[in-house]
Formats: C-alpha cells, sequence, structure tokens
C-alpha cells in the first residue's frame, strides 16, 4: 500500500507525537531512577520492573512511529500500545487514590487524582484520533480528502 500519497490525519500526527514525547520522557525518569546517584538504592526499581517499566513506553513510542509510517496495522498497535501504557497509569492512580492519605502521606491525594485525569486525557486523546473516520480512510487505503 503506497500511503505517500495520501496525507495523514492531523489528529494521527497529533496523538502519535504526544504518544513519543510522553514516552521519551517516561524513558529518561526510569534511566535517572536508574542511573542517578541522588536517588537511594531502596528506591530504584528491580530488574523486572525496571524492563517493564522501559518497555512500555518503549512499545509505545515505536507504535506511534509505525502508524505514522501508514502501516496497515499500525493504526491497531499504536492503539494497543496507548491502552497498555495510559491504562496501566489510570489503574495505579485509581489504587493509589483510596490509599494516598495513608500510604503517601497528607496531600497526595490531589496529584494522583490529576496523574489520572491526566492519563484518561492522553488516552482518550489517541482513541479519538484512532478510531475517527479520517483515520480509518488513511489506513484502509482510501483516498483522504485535505
Amino acid at each position: 500500500m503506497d500511503t505517500s500519497a495520501r496525507k495523514r490525519p492531523k489528529r494521527l500526527w497529533v496523538a502519535a507525537v504526544l504518544n513519543m514525547l510522553v514516552g521519551v520522557l517516561a524513558i529518561g525518569l526510569i534511566v535517572f531512577l536508574l542511573a542517578s546517584t541522588r536517588v537511594p538504592v531502596a528506591l530504584r526499581p528491580g530488574g523486572v520492573v525496571a524492563v517493564s517499566a522501559l518497555g512500555a513506553p518503549s512499545f509505545l513510542i515505536v507504535a506511534s512511529v509505525i502508524a505514522l509510517l501508514g502501516k496497515p496495522y499500525g493504526r491497531y498497535l499504536m492503539l494497543l500500545a496507548a491502552l497498555v501504557f495510559f491504562g496501566t497509569l489510570i489503574i495505579q492512580n485509581v489504587q493509589l487514590i483510596g490509599s494516598a492519605n495513608s500510604a503517601l502521606g497528607q496531600g497526595t491525594a490531589p496529584k494522583v487524582i490529576a496523574n489520572a485525569v491526566r492519563a484518561s486525557f492522553e488516552l482518550t486523546i489517541n482513541l479519538w484520533a484512532l478510531l475517527s473516520s479520517k483515520t480509518r480512510q488513511y489506513f484502509g487505503g482510501a483516498a483522504v480528502v485535505p
């Protein structure tokens, strides 16, 4: 399928660039946790946790690039990556909301709620961009109206 003649929908660009930025930021933060001497050893992620923490944002970045390249399966791969990455963030934050005052200390609940809402918005942007009719036409091979 030749996607060079068709124009990528702007919503696909927005979602893919957002995913790549969030993924690079997440990888940078994990590398900082692993490499920094300012982070106590007890707080550094272990092997399995580090691999999964680096794998999810890497998957998000690679899937977004594949979608931008216009591969037929790119839309579903990017959607799966967004569901895994942002869905995991939402689940973690929802679990922390119940224990925010006891486990994390007073005043952390608003921050955790803000994180859950932000991850929900990012997931919604991906759903909007990847399930829209313009994006479906782009990946389906139909000509996209500019």
